[in-house]
């Protein structure tokens, strides 16, 4: 097919296409894009008859992107950022004087410091943040409904873009009157058994403590997983069990002592992510920026 038929491809075609793919309905789509569904209904078919395929498998009132169109599917959101970037540019007196940044993080201790400077720098994007596992953020990140992400692991996930911002100590935390807390340092034989209090299987301390758990032939005892840092801190407070997180993760408020595993050497790393082609984004661009600024001693977090 020659390259001259997708002439009349458009931005509104463009965006159904990607907001189907998303949401999974036509109808969902056409009330996120305040649009009729035949309207909807009607770009779709319109680039399909441009494409001579289909771009959906439907199933009732559920559709799912073909793995042709999942395959372009970034770069389409990509090009729809960057259209939004040009009309605000056009519009706005001065760089990112508007526009929106959806952001996932898994730490809010290391997501929160730049997120509150980036709103200080530029007061004209609309933040949405959400606290997720790294591997939801991962997945968020994948279908679009991400812009950029906090992600804790040992290397930077594939098919992503980013910079490392930390790496620090997986350890327990216990409260000071426990015998680990007075210790200071548990092996790993001492780990085993003892009641544990996890975050949510996707997370990333998790997946990276279990792993070294495993390496060690050691079966661990968790009684609980809990997705906030809070729940996590009242439970070991309470008595419960011993908390595993990042020695970033912990301060002095939270009342409770670090217990180093083993000799101390499993740590984990802490990544800002994002897609490949949503790199180019002004909101995206500027906030990687602050965030490898503030990494290396140039910004400090809150400070105007």
């Amino acid at each position: 097919m020659k390259a001259a038929a997708f002439r009349g491809l458009s931005i509104a075609q463009l965006r159904a296409v990607e907001a189907v793919a998303r949401l999974g309905s036509f109808s969902a789509a056409a009330k996120a894009l305040g649009v009729s569904q035949p309207s909807v209904s009607n770009h779709v078919a319109a680039v399909e008859r441009l494409s001579r395929a289909l771009l959906f498998a439907r199933s009732g009132h559920n559709v799912r992107p073909s793995p042709a169109l999942e395959a372009l599917l970034p770069r389409i959101r990509a090009l729809l950022a960057l259209h939004l970037d040009i009309e605000r540019g056009l519009v706005s007196a001065r760089d990112m004087a508007a526009g929106a940044l959806r952001i996932g993080y898994s730490t809010f201790q290391l997501a929160m410091p730049l997120i509150g400077r980036f709103m200080q720098d530029h007061p004209g994007i609309e933040i949405e943040a959400r606290s997720l596992a790294s591997a939801d953020v991962l997945a968020a990140l994948q279908a679009g409904h991400l812009d950029i992400g906090f992600v804790t692991g040992r290397e930077l996930p594939a098919g992503t873009r980013g910079a490392q911002l930390v790496e620090t100590p997986v350890i327990l935390i216990a409260p000071p009157e426990h015998p680990l807390a007075r210790q200071g340092q548990a092996a790993w034989a001492e780990i085993a058994g003892l009641p544990l209090i996890q975050r949510e299987k996707g997370s990333g301390t998790r997946q990276l403590f279990e792993g070294a758990a495993r390496l060690e032939r050691i079966e661990l005892n968790t009684i609980l997983a809990l997705g906030s840092w809070g729940s996590i801190v009242a439970m070991v407070r309470a008595g419960v069990g011993l908390g595993v997180c990042l020695q970033a993760e912990l301060s002095e408020g939270d009342g409770l002592v670090a217990v180093r595993i083993g000799e101390g050497r499993l740590t984990a790393r802490h990544f800002i992510v994002h897609q490949e082609d949503m790199g180019h984004v002004a909101a995206v661009e500027a906030f990687v920026a602050l965030a490898c600024a503030t990494r290396d001693g140039n910004v400090k977090p809150g400070n105007s």
